[in-house]
């Protein structure tokens, strides 16, 4: 027999047991596929933000070309900029201004980075970067220059004039060219004179971003001469790594949606396990043979990747479709993730390493299935298999110690959720996940081993006895059910408990009646404020008492960007309501510029207290300032750092604010107060909006709701997908019980007795998942938050999900009832000739 023959018969062996057992392919199809289509869906969410910060920079810089970027958001100073131009050595410089804004386009606005250059930049960048059709950028004052595809796509053609949202009000510029390339920020960029720039944000004469050339010292050299002289105001860096510091702001979103794609791979991974394993022994006695005339080890992988190579690349294609359906329909949640940044990314649909990704996921699902049955094959006897002395009578199996080992399990992680420090409280989920995985696995054998003793008729001796027996089956279903709602839970109960603590911080934030905001909430960029001598002109309002501001920007600290928050005013102590934990109580009017306040979970993840000191960056160096005080808050991911007008003026450089909270005078109208602030700022702040007190709460909440309810809508998906999975392992275990349900059918069974049996198994089965995972979901919830909480310093108190709580279980029958009604032909009777045939 030639070597193409036995391959050939060994596909068409293991093809034939797929083909008879349709339940099985159907089982092995969903669970891969939706594997696959998680998987894809959270690497274009994380592909997308990623590269949005990674495209934002200026593209296209010459090769050996530095980055030295400021940490502050003021920039660096005239002063350092000469310093670093001296440490260079002769190095070319080209200073960049980066403002991030909105452009009216049509009466829409649309997110941009403006872009404010210097003549020299043209010299740091490759010959096609600032290219237009018919030749080079002109830097002239009042002109522009935006990406051609860009406007194209935005109805913007060279002469038009457009007008962008600036701190100091609407600035009008005139496009005189189109560039071929997108340049920066996948297009949505306004290249424009740097003095220009500076005018329109009131950025003075500092710098964003200073590209070094090398000149006399290469590169590795004048990267070490120019970072020993920059005294925490800056980093230097590789030109693509501009503006890295904000991944920080993603660590924690991406965290959770890389555990639901390895869930979703170890959930598909299983059900696989076991549907080929079930495809090799079904094949069993006729590889067997082909081995004994001659087939090889070589014959058997290349005849079972004839059969599984198909199915993954079917699989694979459905699911990274879906996948990248699903991603895009989560968009929204992108740009949650990326307002945060308050920077104006335009992200794109990089779908190219999504689909890539999840290719190497399907990999490891298929491969880790099939050379597991391979090796497990290898190793049967032929002549063995052959003669069928292989097999064994099935025994019940040992719970003792597994039993044991679950509750000691479960034990060990209530004693470190109950004892542990905060932070480490994360480890409980390793005992946690063993103890629900091993109680799914014995409980249903300890049920079965209850019903056989107690049982007055036959079903039930039946029902018990197939609990004892087929426990790998069961385990593999009632672990998926298991998993996937413990998961559920535990994410459910940690989105509530934060948005539950998101809308009380914000309730502390001020008692006023009305806010006036440059921008709506989640959309501000750092381009977008308000003059604070604007103040003034709101006192002046008819039932105005008394205005101040709030604002807020970001600041680098090691390296990664963080919320610097501030209050200016009167009143301050009066007319807001912040928690202090420790620290003087009216925290706002005694900060000065050496001192600072931090939120808990800053406080928590730095290893701050009341005494620690900080290094803020100033734009021509650091300043060491003192933690005078804890502030309870969680709005922020990864915490704030609040200061001082005066501080914090030195730290952004820019005098604009973001909100007015406005107090207004006992007896005022409020729908004619915020007519006339309204009237007031129409023409000079077209984006600008009134809110009261409820919307404000609702506006914060529902912008941190919306982004960890995309994690709870992660969750819902993950336990529909799991339990669709459960379902169609189900009655996969059922169609392979056809021939033992139609011997019983045989000896006299009632067709109805045989539902029953088959129902109060599935049921026992869901219901033994349902119980083990409702307390190990809801120990998971502290748990999942201080693992969360290392990333994010978030501690908020536990709230139940109580709707989750309660629909799970009606979920998970209803996921029986489907399996049933799949597996319907399981309880009907084989033709009497066709059983002895098969015996």
């Amino acid at each position: 027999m030639s070597g193409l023959d036995s391959t050939g018969l060994v596909a068409r062996a293991l093809a034939r047991s797929w083909w008879r057992r349709p339940i099985r392919l159907i089982a092995a199809i969903v669970a891969g596929v939706g594997g696959i289509m998680l998987t894809t869906a959270v690497l274009l969410l994380a592909a997308t933000v990623m590269g949005a910060i990674r495209n934002a920079p200026v593209q296209g810089v010459a090769d050996g070309t530095l980055a030295v970027e400021a940490q502050s958001q003021a920039g660096m100073s005239p002063a350092m900029v000469s310093t670093i131009a001296a440490a260079s050595q002769g190095a070319t410089t080209s200073r960049l201004l980066v403002a991030n804004t909105e452009l009216d386009t049509g009466g829409r606005f649309r997110p941009v980075i403006v872009l404010g250059v210097d003549p020299l930049l043209p010299g740091m960048l490759d010959p096609a970067a600032l290219a237009l059709d018919d030749g080079r950028v002109t830097l002239t004052p009042g002109a522009v220059y935006l990406a051609k595809p860009w406007a194209s796509e935005h109805g913007i053609a060279t002469g038009d004039d457009i007008a962008v949202s600036t701190s100091t009000g609407v600035a009008r510029w005139k496009v005189a060219g189109l560039l071929r390339e997108d340049f920066a920020n996948r297009g949505a960029v306004v290249v424009a004179p740097l003095a220009d720039v500076a005018a329109a944000f009131d950025r003075g004469p500092n710098t964003d971003v200073l590209l070094v050339k090398p000149g006399r010292l290469d590169e590795s050299a004048t990267r070490a001469s120019v970072s020993a002289v920059l005294d925490g105001a800056a980093v230097v860096k590789d030109p693509a790594d501009l503006f890295s510091g904000f991944n920080r702001t993603f660590k924690t979103p991406l965290s959770i949606l890389a555990m639901f794609a390895a869930i979703a791979i170890l959930t598909a991974s299983v059900v696989l396990f076991l549907t080929w394993r079930l495809v090799l022994t079904d094949a069993g006695p006729i590889l067997s043979r082909l081995r004994l005339l001659g087939a090889r080890p070589r014959d058997l992988m290349l005849g079972s990747g004839a059969v599984m190579i198909p199915i993954l690349l079917v699989t694979y294609v459905v699911g990274a479709a879906a996948g990248l359906v699903l991603g895009r329909r989560l968009s929204a949640f992108t740009t949650q993730i990326t307002n945060l940044t308050q920077q104006a990314l335009n992200p794109g649909f990089p779908w190219l390493p999504a689909v890539l990704g999840a290719f190497g996921g399907a990999i490891v699902m298929f491969g880790v299935a099939w050379l597991s049955g391979l090796l497990r094959l290898r190793r049967v006897a032929a002549i063995d298999a052959v003669s069928n002395r292989d097999t064994v009578a099935v025994a019940t199996s040992r719970i003792t110690v597994p039993l044991v080992t679950a509750a000691g399990a479960l034990v060990l992680a209530i004693v470190v959720l109950l004892f542990a420090p905060t932070l480490v409280k994360a480890a409980a989920l390793v005992p946690l996940l063993y103890s629900v995985a091993v109680f799914c696995t014995v409980v249903p054998v300890l049920a079965g081993i209850v019903l056989r003793r107690n049982a007055n008729g036959p079903t039930g001796l039946f029902v018990g006895r197939h609990l004892e027996v087929g426990w790998r089956r069961n385990a593999a279903l009632s672990i998926t059910f298991a998993v996937a709602m413990v998961t559920a839970l535990a994410m459910s109960g940690v989105s509530t408990s934060i948005k539950n603590e998101v809308g009380h911080s914000v309730d502390r934030w001020s008692t006023v009646d009305l806010f006036v905001q440059a921008a709506p909430t989640g959309e501000l960029l750092t381009g977008e404020a308000m003059p604070t001598a604007l103040a003034a002109e709101l006192e002046r309002v008819p039932g105005v008492r008394t205005a101040y501001g709030f604002s807020y920007a970001s600041v680098g600290i090691d390296g990664a960007r963080y919320p610097l928050w501030s209050w200016s005013g009167s009143r301050l102590g009066e007319l807001t309501r912040l928690r202090v934990t420790d620290g003087p109580a009216n925290v706002l009017e005694s900060l000065t510029g050496d001192t600072v306040a931090v939120t808990s979970n800053f406080a928590r993840i730095q290893h701050k207290s009341v005494g620690s000191t900080l290094d803020l960056p100033l734009p021509d160096g650091h300043r060491t300032v003192r933690v005078a005080a804890i502030v309870d808050d969680s709005v922020s991911d990864g915490g704030t750092v609040i200061a001082s007008d005066a501080l914090f003026r030195q730290l952004v450089g820019a005098s604009g604010v973001n909100t007015f909270c406005l107090d207004l005078a006992p007896g005022a109208d409020h729908a004619t107060v915020e007519r006339d602030v309204r009237t007031l700022l129409h023409d000079r702040y077209p984006r600008a909006r009134t809110i009261d007190e409820a919307g404000l709460r609702a506006s914060f909440v529902s912008l941190t709701g919306r982004l960890v309810s995309a994690f709870e809508a992660f969750a819902w998906v993950m336990f529909v997908v799991a339990t669709a999975v459960g379902a169609a392992t189900l009655a996969s275990g059922l169609a392979e019980r056809q021939r033992a349900i139609a011997l019983t059918r045989l000896a006299g069974g009632q067709r109805g007795s045989v539902r029953r049996q088959l129902m109060i198994e599935s049921a026992l089965l869901a219901a033994v998942a349902w119980v083990v995972a409702v307390p190990g979901g809801l120990l998971a919830i502290p748990a999942m938050m201080s693992a969360l909480s290392v990333q994010s310093g978030l501690l908020p108190p536990v709230t139940i999900p109580v709707p989750l709580l309660v629909l799970s279980l009606p979920l998970t029958f209803a996921a029986v009832v489907l399996a049933l009604f799949v597996a319907r032909r399981s309880s009907q009777e084989i033709p009497l000739a066709e059983l002895v045939a098969q015996e």
